[in-house]
């Protein structure tokens, strides 16, 4: 007996293939409406594929390719038969192309080859038939394996032997990732130097799409980008934690601080098909912003670690409180739930970025008792008899006489009317630095010593900019 060849099929079509006559007779099978940049919705969905050449060139108003060259290609899936497809713009002239390869072709100029009346694709009918199921094959029954978790199975050995290798539907045990896949994953992102951009803050394109993996869970295989699936990226509503849109091919990602999770697609012409589930959410952040007068203070609270990049802007807490001065203690990195002062030390006012941070030990500092803060909008009590009360003007701590209001994010000082009853206090500092002896080491020690920023990576010598590092294990500020 032949060996029969191997056939590439779902097993949906396997199971239900059977005998008998089949109508040829043309129906309109399918009507297909453009959503997105190469999405579509299907009146009747598994009947074709539609593929568009330039999925950039999409517009709510006139579709598909409306500017730009391109082609869009229907293709009929497994037991369909195309005969015509109607290739409409609104109320332009349709273009139906009646042999295979059902295509329509648009030149650099955005219009249609086949009739330049047309300048893109807002829908496509599709007319055809259905075809006759497949006859199995005389033998023995097909036999699933065991396990029933192989991509493929075998017909049982007899005098005809067929594999049957089948389309793996991505929607089953597969998932998009970002990073390891843990759900909430986070990602520093900054300005770019085009206006209203981000881009990563710690990697480079190249480490951002290794990033992107998708598992095929029943054979514990990683599937591969540029062969087996592409990716849209879905902004998530932050309360519902549904998707906000259609989402964004990878390359068009424009790395916005959001609440975030994709999806994979099946590439065409890969062994796979369909799309997977929404994956872990994974969220991109920027950091907190202050703007600060020149050479003046500002009050923060947040219930993360905090540092600063910018070399005008140190942190502060308050440590002590006498009758007339606050003093403040230097921070290289603040614990979570610290009250700080944050100090723009540049001749003109100034954004000063705090950075959320996990891989930094915080400094051991423990600031006053009645430096306090709040995460909240709330307001700051009217002083009383026994308990003064002070908010920051942006250069000292100024007495509060009535309650008033104070934003989300501040702090101010309640402190006992024994201690103080000054109707201000002066910030000062504490000349303890927190800085190791590290950074008194011998000249040639410091150029050769083993230097890491807060983010673990290895410098390849000694700094030259004013930040906070890990020298030898231990962190220093270097001024």
């Amino acid at each position: 007996m032949k060996t029969i060849s191997r056939y590439i099929m779902t097993l949906a079509l396997l199971i239900t293939a059977a005998t008998g006559a089949w109508a040829q007779t043309e129906e309109l099978l399918t009507t297909i409406t453009p959503t997105g940049k190469g999405t579509y919705s299907e009146t009747t969905a598994g009947v074709v594929t539609v593929t568009p050449s330039n999925m950039r060139r999409y517009s709510g108003d006139f579709g598909w390719l409306w500017s730009g060259s391109g082609s869009v290609t229907v293709e009929a899936k497994e037991g369909y038969t195309i005969t015509r497809c109607v290739f409409k713009q609104n109320a332009k002239t349709p273009v139906t192309i009646t042999t295979s390869p059902f295509a329509i072709t648009f030149d650099d100029r955005g219009d249609c080859v086949q009739n330049d009346d047309m300048d893109g694709v807002t829908s496509i009918e599709v007319y055809g038939n259905a075809a006759a199921p497949a006859t199995a094959p005389a033998g023995p029954a097909v036999t699933l394996n065991d396990t029933k978790t192989e991509a493929s199975f075998d017909m049982q050995t007899s005098d005809v032997t067929v594999n049957y290798e089948l389309v793996r539907d991505m929607s089953v045990q597969m998932t998009a990732t970002m990073g390891d896949g843990t759900d909430g994953l986070r990602y520093r992102v900054k300005k770019s130097e085009q206006a209203g951009k981000y881009e990563p803050a710690d990697m480079n394109m190249l480490q951002v799409l290794a990033l992107v993996a998708v598992n095929d869970g029943i054979e514990q295989k990683a599937l591969t980008l540029e062969e087996d699936y592409f990716c849209r990226i879905y902004k998530l509503d932050e309360q519902t934690l549904q998707p906000e849109g259609d989402g964004v091919l990878l390359f068009d990602f424009d790395f916005a601080p959001g609440l975030y999770a994709l999806k994979a697609f099946a590439e065409k012409g890969s062994n796979y098909d369909g799309e997977t589930a929404l994956s872990n959410t994974f969220e991109l952040f920027q950091g907190y912003e202050l703007e600060i007068a020149a050479g003046e203070f500002a009050t923060y609270y947040k219930d993360e670690a905090l540092y600063v990049e910018d070399e005008d802007a140190q942190l502060y807490t308050i440590t002590s409180v006498g009758n007339e001065t606050a003093t403040a203690t230097e921070l290289t990195v603040a614990a979570a739930n610290t009250p700080l002062l944050v100090k723009n030390n540049a001749a003109e006012a100034k954004t000063i970025l705090l950075i959320p941070t996990i891989n930094a030990t915080p400094d051991d500092v423990t600031p006053y008792e009645g430096f306090k803060g709040t995460l909240e909008a709330t307001q700051i009590a009217a002083s009383t008899a026994t308990q003064n009360n002070y908010a920051l003007n942006g250069k000292e701590f100024v007495w509060v006489k009535d309650a008033i209001a104070v934003g989300a994010n501040r702090a101010w000082l309640e402190i006992p009317a024994t201690t103080t009853n000054s109707r201000a206090l002066t910030i000062v500092f504490d000349d303890v630095t927190g800085m190791s002896e590290e950074l008194r080491v011998k000249s040639e020690e410091f150029a050769t010593a083993q230097w890491y920023d807060l983010n673990g990576r290895k410098l390849q010598a000694a700094p030259t900019k004013k930040g906070v590092y890990i020298l030898n294990g231990k962190k220093v500020v270097v001024k």
